[in-house]
């Protein structure tokens, strides 16, 4: 099983959807498998801001059945929105178990998509573009998510589920959105619930849920700077939700004891001497809400009414969004997001909370739309907009500037992922291949280019001069690689010294590890010539009297020789040494593609920022000579291996996009 699952992340994902299917069966019939299954819904696709929606259905607790859900709003050519059930698990095959035991929180920041699995003790990160998974970051009992300036805080019931009255205080994680990693932990109340960031501070509605009846009662207030728990303020028992408003205030949910203490709606608000401090309370059991300029929506899951509140004034403006048959037909109101462009609004389903749930749909006027099955139990959802950018330390428009402005040149050499990635036809020319791959990175879309076997390279700028800061690595180059699947490329920087804003100018190696680490075993002043012979092995001869093939496999039927390049194609450059070693047993293969010790594209995980970072102060010329450059204007990457690893097929680098390490939102 593990080895299939290898073999697929390896080659790249990119079979075709039945071989998945066809693999899965054969490798974890002990696991009920959720397939995905798409509705076409009879309502017209949205040409609004947001592309679709993230619905994460809970699943029943301890059947491993949380679901991710997909509502595509921009719909495909039919011109209707459709609805995909269990997107995840089709998007990422070799996982075991799909996403794990109870879904508790879903968001996107920046281009990530981020899952809470509660009772499975992890965070799932994604590609929020198409639900690729990332990372996984193992936090016990997990709760909630918050973001704020490119970290992720994580609430956290830290001992095991279930009650408890010697339960351990909670706490929150801090996570590096870029890394996903760990970078501090503080501790707070008894089961914390949601978190919200408010300036400076982060508020912890804290719930002692396993603690009953001896329920906390208190909202945790952690400085963001220090990252230390300042005070708590008291508030009601057993809270759950907290959400903040346009006027600085906090609206906090409080669920009672379920005896004789019924659930509230707190509001917070600061004082004279900017300190939060509770301002009323309204009696109505909220199990959900979403706050829309002044308009705070809420579900009652106890008398099963649906209504808004206006938070400049605390009062109920109307408890009835909608007189529809359908709204008074829903069975357990489990969650509610709302639009924040145009005001119409989801409401979630849990119908009896072991089968299929309903997500419906109504119009800002309160008129329903239309309605669609869902997982099990859907209670968290999440818009994702038209636009993603791979980074998610920001999202402002002003970032862009530190992503890849243009691709100047798209030369791969053959490749079994050439003319797919991205596709070519043979009307194609350098330069619409330039653009397209300029479409795949620029700003930060992190879309796979690949470059082929050896010497295929990409030619890229931004829309400023790359510095080159003294002891500091200047920039990083987005890949694919993984643990024991790395495929390196070398990368070269010129000056524009010309001024006519061409890559025409003089070239500069990166020089990494295997300068020192492989001495005797890189070839420099290497050359390799392809020929084409259409859709079959492509033949290459080399300039030290050796030659080959980029041989062709099953899973890859197009042809591997750049449609728009000609008959023949001649690359040059440095051939680092191989890097494949086949590590299988009883003649089984297993092959592993081990990691330079630096400098080098696609050697490391994108969540290893220092092994995807370059300092331009490691570029030499021709000579291998130091050069001292103050900046550049161009990056080039190029695959530096010529190797063939069985069933993997060649090595091939790609790249998901770059980013200027300095640069810094005016």
């Amino acid at each position: 099983m593990n080895r299939i699952s290898i073999y697929i992340n390896r080659c790249k994902a990119l079979f075709p959807f039945f071989l998945f299917a066809l693999l899965l069966c054969s490798c974890r019939s002990d696991d009920q498998i959720i397939y995905m299954e798409e509705d076409v819904i009879d309502a017209k696709a949205d040409d609004g801001e947001m592309a679709g929606m993230y619905v994460l259905c809970e699943g029943n607790m301890g059947s491993n059945k949380c679901t991710l859900d997909f509502l595509d709003l921009k719909g495909g050519a039919d011109g209707q929105i459709h609805y995909l059930r269990n997107i995840y698990a089709e998007r990422n095959p070799s996982e075991v178990k799909e996403l794990g035991d109870v879904g508790n929180d879903v968001k996107v920041y920046g281009s990530q998509l981020w899952l809470v699995v509660n009772c499975s003790n992890k965070v799932e990160v994604c590609r929020a573009s198409d639900t690729k998974k990332i990372a996984k970051i193992n936090i016990p009992n997990c709760r909630y998510l918050a973001f704020h300036e490119g970290y992720a805080y994580v609430s956290s019931y830290v001992g095991p589920v279930g009650s408890n009255s010697d339960a351990p205080l909670g706490q929150v994680y801090k996570v590096d959105t870029l890394t996903h990693q760990i970078v501090g932990r503080v501790t707070v109340g008894y089961q914390p619930d949601e978190l919200e960031v408010l300036g400076d501070y982060l508020y912890v509605a804290n719930s002692g849920g396993y603690r009953a009846p001896n329920y906390d009662n208190t909202v945790s207030i952690v400085n963001l700077k220090t990252f230390q728990e300042e005070r708590k303020v008291e508030v009601a028992i057993n809270l759950q939700r907290i959400r903040s408003d346009q006027h600085g205030q906090l609206w906090v949910t409080s669920r009672g004891n379920n005896a004789d203490q019924k659930g509230t709606l707190l509001w917070l608000q600061p004082e004279a001497d900017g300190q939060l401090s509770v301002g009323g309370q309204l009696d109505i059991s909220v199990g959900d809400l979403c706050i829309v300029g002044d308009s705070l929506y809420f579900i009652n899951p106890d008398t099963k009414t649906y209504g808004i509140i206006n938070v400049s004034t605390h009062q109920v403006v109307t408890s009835q969004l909608s007189t529809t048959p359908e709204l008074a037909q829903v069975k357990m109101p489990y969650g509610i997001i709302v639009n924040p462009k145009t005001r119409d609004f989801y409401v979630m389903d849990a119908k009896n909370y072991v089968s299929s749930g309903e997500l419906l749909h109504f119009l800002a006027d309160g008129s329903f739309d239309y309605k669609v099955r869902t997982g099990d139990i859907p209670g968290h959802a999440a818009f994702v907009k038209n636009t993603v950018k791979t980074d998610s330390t920001s999202q402002s428009t002003e970032d862009l500037h530190k992503y890849i402005q243009a691709v100047d040149e798209y030369v791969p050499a053959p490749g079994q992922f050439v003319n797919t990635l991205p596709e070519a036809t043979a009307d194609d020319t350098p330069s619409t291949m330039a653009q397209k791959c300029t479409e795949r990175l620029a700003g930060g879309a992190g879309q796979l280019v690949t470059l082929g076997a050896f010497g295929g390279y990409i030619t890229f700028h931004f829309d400023h001069p790359v510095a080159n800061v003294q002891g500091e690595r200047d920039f990083a180059i987005w890949g694919n690689a993984y643990v024991g699947n790395s495929e390196p490329g070398i990368v070269m920087v010129s000056v524009d010294v010309n001024g006519n804003g061409l890559p025409d100018d003089e070239w500069y190696e990166l020089s990494g590890s295997a300068d020192t680490d492989s001495i005797g075993k890189v070839v420099y002043d290497y050359q390799v010539t392809y020929t084409k012979i259409p859709m079959q092995d492509v033949p290459w001869q080399d300039n030290k009297g050796k030659s080959g093939v980029v041989a062709r496999n099953d899973f890859h039927q197009q042809e591997y020789f750049p449609l728009w390049l000609g008959n023949e194609l001649t690359l040059k450059g440095t051939l680092l040494p191989p890097n494949g070693h086949d590590e299988g047993t009883n003649g089984t293969p297993y092959y592993v593609l081990q990691a330079l010790r630096y400098g080098y594209a696609d050697n490391y995980p994108n969540s290893n920022r220092e092994g995807c970072s370059f300092d331009i102060s490691w570029a030499v010329d021709h000579q291998r000579q130091p050069v001292t450059l103050s900046h550049v204007d161009f990056i080039r990457v190029y695959n530096a291996q010529l190797q063939q690893c069985g069933w993997l097929g060649e090595t091939s680098t790609e790249i998901t996009g770059a980013e200027d390490l300095h640069y810094q939102s005016k």
